[in-house]
């Protein structure tokens, strides 16, 4: 399998994601799930992010998307920070309770059939006051993502919403201009 890569999607790789990703507030030593992960746009540069003391759960249920993935890490990424797992188990079966500092779910929710047991399950295995990322892709899909639903799922799920940032970002291999949505599960009090 051939790796073809543009030259703003190397860029991308190399640099100006983990600058994307920084703004978000994803820092070194956080453990990271990157949930429907793809090829790894953004998964290389979490764990540019995440450094060596810190890990990147990459999770997909597409073997060739995750094959292609597999080489970017050996020749952009760090994998030494990198899990990957072949998944799109919602349940989050695998991750234990209160584990993970940040989560990504970059244009996925329109394949998620049951949104709320997702939110349930980001809910059980963030840590207290860890977030979800959410990338609903202004790009049209099918089933088309509803951020109105999306916020009031995860406020039902006790999560709450903490605003939208513009970016510009990579979308397949376009870079665009569109937003992520943040929510923070509480802290403990």
């Amino acid at each position: 399998m051939q790796m073809n890569i543009s030259e703003h999607e190397e860029q991308w790789l190399t640099t100006r994601g983990a600058e994307m990703i920084s703004t978000l507030g994803i820092k070194s030593s956080n453990i990271v799930i990157d949930f429907g992960c793809g090829i790894g746009r953004y998964t290389i540069p979490l764990s540019r992010i995440a450094g060596e003391n810190g890990r990147v759960f990459a999770v997909e249920r597409d073997a060739q998307e995750l094959a292609i993935l597999r080489k970017r890490i050996d020749r952009f990424g760090n994998p030494d920070t990198i899990e990957v797992l072949e998944s799109d188990d919602i349940r989050l079966q695998s991750v234990k309770d209160s584990s993970i500092d940040q989560m990504l779910t970059f244009d996925v929710l329109q394949y998620i059939a049951d949104h709320e047991m997702f939110f349930q399950s980001v809910h059980r295995v963030l840590k207290p006051g860890g977030q979800i990322h959410v990338y609903p892709a202004a790009v049209p899909h099918p089933d088309a993502v509803n951020m109105t639903q999306v916020k009031q799922l995860m406020t039902r799920c006790g999560l709450t919403y903490t605003g939208k940032t513009r970016f510009r970002m990579m979308h397949n291999k376009d870079i665009v201009h569109d937003e992520v949505h943040t929510f923070r599960l509480p802290d403990n009090d």
